[in-house]
């Protein structure tokens, strides 16, 4: 791993912090150690770690990107309504009906990971992006945490075969949630000062996975490798803009970093108690198989 410093400032900028937002019940800045982040060019990126539980009802995912969904079919009898189908499912949501119809295999895709890592617990939201027909276009992950990439993939395929009646506004968005824990029961930490602000920055580290994403493709596109790990450390102006970001350790791609850098320097965290903070981020590019 080399110790090869990378500085860059932000261009945002951001407002000195001030006195008058401290919090005299805090004898310091709040600091969020969010775990890895991997990055992978099939879209499955994940947390090594999960993170802590935070305030109560905090959110654990963030809002699903943007996406347009296909135009209607022409193909005759590619809107045909099952209209049978659609009595079954009245009274009840499209995310209640997907849950039930994914429980039993998710349950299996984790079961399967279970023999490669026997203590992965952790939670994944699988997101839905249903089409015109009420065919699933698309199948997204959000805050997947400790669940091997193979168990996602699973119900990410399992996910894709669901039918829903056509949404009456032409498309829709339907998030399932998974929560997984072994036999041994929910892992309990020692909750910190620091718990809820670090639940907070990994949904704002996540947030960033597009341009992330778009940071890994033009490096493929430019024929650079697409391997890379690095360490930022964010400075958090009172306002939640970045200030300075240091890159150390790193490895893999520089140029690829730099990107990362520039797009981490883009998000905006929540405003730090105390009118400033710290946030460190790691990303890993397309780790290699065998390295998780």
């Amino acid at each position: 791993m080399r110790r090869l410093v990378l500085l860059v400032l932000a261009a945002c900028g951001g407002s000195e912090p001030t006195a008058s937002t401290i919090d005299g019940t805090r004898s310091r800045p709040p600091s969020a150690d969010v775990s890895e982040l991997e990055i992978r060019a099939n879209g499955i990126d994940r947390f090594s770690t999960c993170p802590p539980s935070g305030g109560l009802g905090q959110n654990w995912m963030p809002e699903p990107f943007a996406w347009t969904p296909p135009p209607p079919s022409k193909e005759p009898g590619a809107q045909v309504v099952d209209q049978d189908f659609i009595t079954r499912m009245q009274g009840r949501s499209p995310t209640e009906v997907a849950s039930d119809a994914t429980h039993r295999e998710f349950r299996e895709c984790y079961r399967k990971g279970l023999v490669h890592d026997p203590t992965q617990d952790g939670r994944v939201a699988i997101v839905l992006r249903v089409g015109p027909e009420g065919n699933v276009s698309k199948v997204e992950v959000y805050g997947a945490c400790e669940i091997l990439p193979d168990s996602i993939a699973c119900m990410e395929a399992a996910a894709g075969r669901l039918r829903f009646p056509p949404p009456p506004n032409g498309s829709d968005t339907i998030t399932i949630p998974a929560a997984f824990t072994s036999r041994d029961g929910v892992k309990r930490t020692h909750e910190t000062f620091d718990d809820s602000y670090t639940a907070a920055s990994y949904v704002t580290v996540e947030s960033g996975r597009p341009m992330y994403h778009a940071c890994e493709e033009q490096a493929r596109r430019e024929l650079r490798p697409v391997q890379a790990t690095g360490t930022f450390t964010l400075q958090i102006a009172n306002d939640g803009h970045v200030l300075q970001t240091h890159i150390d350790p790193w490895s893999g791609d520089q140029p690829l970093l730099v990107c990362a850098a520039a797009a981490l320097e883009k998000l905006k965290f929540p405003p730090p108690p105390g009118g400033k903070g710290t946030v460190i981020a790691r990303l890993n590019f397309n780790p290699r198989q065998g390295t998780r």
